[in-house]
This record gives C-alpha cells, sequence and structure tokens, in this order.
C-alpha cells in the first residue's frame, strides 16, 4: 500500500491497496493521522516514538481493519520538500502487511517459551532427588555394581544441569551496557577448572598477551560458554596434556586440546541440540549448543579449526562495534 501526507501530517493519498489490506476504501483513511488509526510499535509490541518527518524504514504500525480485527504493518516512509520553497511538504511511504507472518512468530515464540519453561521445570525437580540418591550412594559400602550407579547418578546431574543452563540461555540476551574482559573470563574458568582437571591428569593454561581485550557481553554468559569449551577439552585431551586457553587481541577465544578431533562432516552438527553421534557426545548434546547458542547472543561466532600438532581448537571469534 502507497500513502503520501500532506504537511500537517494527515493522510493525503492511499492506494487502492488499502481495501485489500484493511477494508477501507481509500476516502475513508484521507485526513486521518497516524495516531488515529494506530500506533508504531517496537519488536516487543510496545508503542515507540517515531518522528515521520525524518526517513524511516521498516517499522511495525499496529492497526486495525474495518472488522476491527488486529492488523500489523511493516511501514517505511521518506519526507518531501517544496522545490521552490525548501518547506517540508509531507512524506511518502509504503506499508505491507504482516499480519500472518508476524502471528506466526508469536507462536512459535510462545511454543519456544513454553519449551524452554518446560525443560526448565523438569530440570529442577530432578536436581534435588538426584543429589539424595548420590549421598545415600556414597554411604553405601564399595560393593559391586555401587560404582557404575555413581557413575549413571553423575551422569544424569551433568545432564540437568547442561538442561538447565540451556534453558537459562535460549532466550538470552546480554545488557546493552555490559562490558567483558576475556582474559578474566577465561581466567575465572580456569581457575575454577584446574584442580579438577589435575584429579584427571590433564593440565589447563591461560596464554595471553598485551592488554585487556574488552568486548560488549555477559561475562557470567561468556564464563558458561567457556567453561562448556574446557570441560569437553578436559575430558578429550589424552592424559598428561595440557589444555590451553588463549586469547587474542581480534578478540577471540581459542581453547586447544590434542586430543582425536572432529571429523569434517561433523563439525556442522555438533552444535545441534541433543547432537551426541561425535567424539564428545558421551554428555547431554547440550554443551556445545549452548556454546554456540551464547555466542550467537553476543553477535559472535564459533569456529573449528586444526592446531599444528594435532587435536581441535574451538573458536569464540567476537567482531569489533
Amino acid at each position: 500500500m502507497v500513502w503520501e501526507t500532506d504537511a500537517e501530517l494527515r493522510l493525503a493519498y492511499v492506494s487502492e491497496h488499502s481495501f485489500e489490506i484493511l477494508g477501507y476504501l481509500p476516502l475513508q483513511l484521507e485526513g486521518k493521522s497516524f495516531g488515529e488509526l494506530g500506533r508504531f510499535v517496537d519488536d516487543a509490541g510496545d508503542e515507540m516514538t517515531l518522528d515521520i518527518r525524518s526517513p524511516f524504514r521498516d517499522i511495525a504500525f499496529a492497526t486495525e481493519d474495518a472488522t476491527g480485527a488486529p492488523r500489523r504493518l511493516l511501514t517505511s516512509g521518506l519526507p518531501f520538500f517544496d522545490p521552490e520553497s525548501g518547506r517540508f511538504s509531507g512524506v511518502r511511504g509504503t506499508a505491507r502487511d504482516i499480519t500472518e507472518i508476524y502471528r506466526a512468530e508469536r507462536i512459535r515464540a510462545d511454543q519456544e517459551e513454553r519449551q524452554r519453561a518446560f525443560v526448565a521445570d523438569v530440570a529442577h525437580e530432578l536436581r534435588t532427588p538426584l543429589a539424595i540418591l548420590r549421598t545415600k550412594l556414597d554411604t553405601l559400602e564399595d560393593i559391586a555394581g555401587v560404582a557404575a550407579l555413581r557413575e549413571e547418578v553423575d551422569g544424569m546431574t551433568r545432564l540437568v544441569s547442561q538442561m538447565l543452563a540451556f534453558a537459562r540461555y535460549e532466550l538470552f540476551r546480554p545488557g546493552s551496557g555490559e562490558e567483558a574482559d576475556l582474559r578474566e573470563v577465561c581466567t575465572a574458568v580456569a581457575t575454577h577448572l584446574a584442580p579438577i582437571a589435575i584429579l584427571e591428569a590433564r593440565f589447563v593454561e591461560v596464554l595471553a598477551e598485551g592488554p585487556p581485550v574488552i568486548v560488549r557481553g555477559s561475562p557470567p554468559a561468556l564464563e558458561q560458554a567457556v567453561r562448556n569449551l574446557v570441560e569437553n577439552a578436559v575430558r578429550y585431551a589424552p592424559p598428561q596434556s595440557t589444555v590451553t586457553v588463549r586469547i587474542t587481541d581480534e578478540p577471540a577465544i581459542h581453547v586447544i586440546d590434542r586430543g582425536a578431533g572432529v571429523p569434517e562432516e561433523r563439525r556442522k552438527a555438533i552444535f545441534d541440540r541433543f547432537d551426541r553421534a561425535d567424539r564428545r557426545g558421551d554428555g547431554a548434546g547440550l554443551g556445545l549448543a549452548i556454546v554456540k547458542r551464547i555466542a550467537d547472543a553476543h553477535g559472535a561466532v564459533v569456529e573449528i579449526y586444526d592446531p599444528p600438532g594435532g587435536g581441535i581448537d574451538f573458536c569464540i571469534r567476537f567482531f569489533p562495534d
């Protein structure tokens, strides 16, 4: 639908498509302001203030059709001026009906939110009984089968923890003013995991040169992502080897181990939820999916390289503003 306003920002012209989209004839809309017909809204559906005297593009406009049903239009506009006097004369623009697209997106978002809530609820319900079961197993004598049961409970506990983390970061967005020092993030992870790695005859080192490497983002979320990568690396690195966490000023974080690596044909699928058909798949299959989700939320990418000497290099690469 094409439209044009006068200098008072009232519709002076509306194309015939107004009847197809809204059920109104052009003459029924002409003379009205945008404020009389509806409101401009942001992605969350909240009303926003828009200066339509300035150029704007693809801004949602919430209105109602002739039957009173809600409609959502995607509008763009460009001001024009009198060629002789240079005075503002109005705005010309377009409006595209995106009502069905908007409804489909809302349904999908609601389904994802219900799924996320369900996963979180299930995980919360399982944490306590698993902790109680593990405590009771620890009190039993070390008879045949008890060690295997402990391993099963520990595996279920890791699954529950990953389910909670995935639910937490599924719809995560870092705060607009948040900043993170990648050196501090990686050092905190290594400090926490180093004792665990030593118990498994592995070592963790952090390599960084130069000043702090600052990115826009959430330190706790980035710690979760790096922790998942380092835990995987420690689990699959050969005994007595060192897992290297390197921070570069690109900025990027590299987590490198000397394990068996990841086959080329598996490198895309391993970031899918519940993917377990890879060398790191004996867990819940959520660890790398969480890493990718957190990276996506920060406008970063997760890449995989083959480092010299064998093994695998998982890299979270950030893009400067």
